[in-house]
């Protein structure tokens, strides 16, 4: 399985087993992490893995799920960072569903008493560990909201864009809020976001750079060279109930 396939498998795991991961296998996600692709390179961060089964947990929080293993992300605090974290963890998310174990996003996750890295604060923690239960799911069996609703098709449009806009509706977002929304054109998306989705507006950003980790494993596969970019002259605009956060440019 890729990291493209496991956007269409991949499914949120809330019971795990208490059974530990091979040592092999976390020398293999730091040789992963050291390969992230991140949406902006100057943005620092670092990522923590709590082992739970070998020390009393210091997690906490609503809507905690009890996992063996709990990552955290690191990174400096504001929009694109956020963005940027969400863009990371999402790959980290895949990989791990590549390698056969489930994952949950905390979002509500609370940590007392974790050292923090130099001039970072904790983004999100992720539960992970083996699944108890099913851990993939077929892509028609995900709640999500349908293209139509999604996306606004401008122009008529290739079928590899139907399909990057395809992973990009199989993306999680907290409470599967599914905050965001496309202009479709022939050669450009523009990702704008919905207002107004208290309480979980502050995780509109991260929403985001997963949204975009799947539009961009999809270009890949389909060999559609794509970059973001912010355009001034739509983020002056004012829109009524969306917020404008960056456009997708096919090169």
């Amino acid at each position: 399985m890729t990291l493209y396939e496991a956007v269409f498998k991949r499914r949120s795991v809330r019971r795990y087993k208490k059974e530990p991961l091979p040592p092999e296998f976390f020398k293999n996600l730091r040789k992963f992490e050291l390969g992230l692709q991140p949406l902006n390179s100057a943005i620092p961060y670092s990522v923590e893995i709590i082992d739970a089964l070998s020390q009393e947990t210091k997690v906490r929080g609503l809507f905690r799920v009890k996992a063996p293993y709990y990552l955290v992300f690191f990174s400096e605090p504001g929009e694109e960072a956020e963005k940027n974290a969400g863009y990371l963890m999402e790959q980290l998310v895949l990989y791990l569903t590549e390698k056969g174990v489930g994952t949950c996003y905390q979002g509500l996750a609370k940590l007392p008493s974790i050292p923090e890295p130099d001039g970072l604060k904790p983004l999100m923690v992720l539960a992970f560990g083996y699944a108890e239960g099913e851990l993939y799911r077929e892509s028609f069996k995900a709640r999500r909201l349908s293209l139509k609703e999604l996306c606004v098709f401008r122009e008529p449009v290739t079928d590899e864009t139907r399909l990057m806009m395809q992973a990009a509706r199989l993306a999680p977002s907290a409470m599967n809020g599914q905050p965001w929304r496309f202009m479709v054109y022939q050669n450009r998306i523009h990702v704008f976001a919905k207002k107004e989705r208290l309480p979980f507006s502050r995780f509109t950003a991260f929403d985001i750079g997963i949204v975009l980790c799947h539009i961009s494993l999809a270009a890949e596969e389909v060999w559609r060279d794509i970059s973001f970019e912010r355009r001034e002259q739509i983020a002056v605009k004012e829109f009524k109930n969306n917020q404008y956060f960056l456009s997708i440019i096919f090169i």
